[in-house]
């Protein structure tokens, strides 16, 4: 673990670099007095119709690619996400920080809701969904082969009627928000519940090259310190299939995400009260 710790630390360090240059020249300003925790979402959380196919094109073991994804997205946010200070855990490398992770993950029921916008008029009173918890029962590889399968086909069925959903992190022990805002110092809690890279077939790009429309989606959560949720929804891109360079790949398209999401947290930290 330690190795490969040290291969992805290694590999994004010019991200890192470029993040924390930006940050010191004043290219991004802070916004509010709220500190963030950025919480990465959980390995089994990872859906990916085109692993193998970017393996090969990369030159990498298939197993990597989602480690590489998860990096990605957690440097793009760590840069472009606007508050008082960011705090990323995926990077805190100390073994207190780990171990928090791992207890935060346990803290966490996932289940399909509608959007949530604490501040929105039309925000939905009974907002959840009712259907099992697709992640927080554990089982067999072959159960959770299936369980990805299942919500594959769910993403497509949402686009086909418009009833839009999120994969939301409802938090069982709540008070682990007072803990981690004490030992880290952070007010706002970003979770990123799942990531799903989805290649549409039925939306051919470029017939010539068999190009498809491919789309990363990110489910996310957000609460402050006092465990109210203030924001929960889903962001999206896409792009074409003939993009194979995961480099660009996070190049490109992440900061977009990571745009997406900073525009949905100022809007809720603006409208907290002052003394918030």
């Amino acid at each position: 673990m330690k190795i490969k710790s040290l291969f992805v630390l290694v590999l994004f360090s010019g991200i890192i670099t470029t993040a924390f240059a930006q940050q010191q020249s004043g290219e991004l300003v802070a916004a509010g007095n709220q500190k963030l925790m950025i919480i990465p979402f959980n390995t089994y959380n990872y859906l990916s119709d085109a692993d193998p196919e970017l393996a090969r094109a990369n030159d990498r073991d298939p197993g990597t690619i989602s480690t590489l994804f998860r990096y990605g997205l957690n440097y793009n946010l760590s840069a472009r996400v606007i508050s008082k200070g960011t705090y990323d855990i995926l990077t805190d490398t100390t073994i207190d920080s780990q171990k928090d992770l791992w207890m935060i993950y346990s803290s966490i029921k996932y289940q399909f809701e509608k959007p949530i916008d604490i501040y929105a008029k039309d925000s939905a009173e009974d907002k959840s969904i009712k259907q099992p918890d697709l992640f927080g029962n554990g089982g067999e590889v072959a159960e959770e082969e299936e369980e990805k399968k299942k919500l594959f086909q769910k993403e497509e069925v949402v686009e086909e009627t418009g009833d839009r959903r999120y994969l939301n992190a409802v938090i069982t022990h709540p008070e682990i928000f007072a803990n981690l805002q004490s030992k880290y110092g952070t007010d706002l809690f970003l979770f990123i519940n799942q990531f799903e890279l989805i290649t549409n077939y039925n939306h051919c790009l470029d017939r010539s090259k068999n190009y498809f429309e491919r789309k990363v989606v990110v489910h996310y959560s957000l609460y402050d310190a006092t465990g109210r949720q203030l924001k929960g929804d889903a962001v999206y891109v896409t792009f074409s299939s003939g993009e194979t360079n995961i480099d660009k790949i996070i190049a490109d398209h992440f900061p977009i995400i990571s745009d997406r999401l900073n525009e949905s947290i100022l809007a809720s930290t603006n409208a907290l009260p002052a003394n918030k």
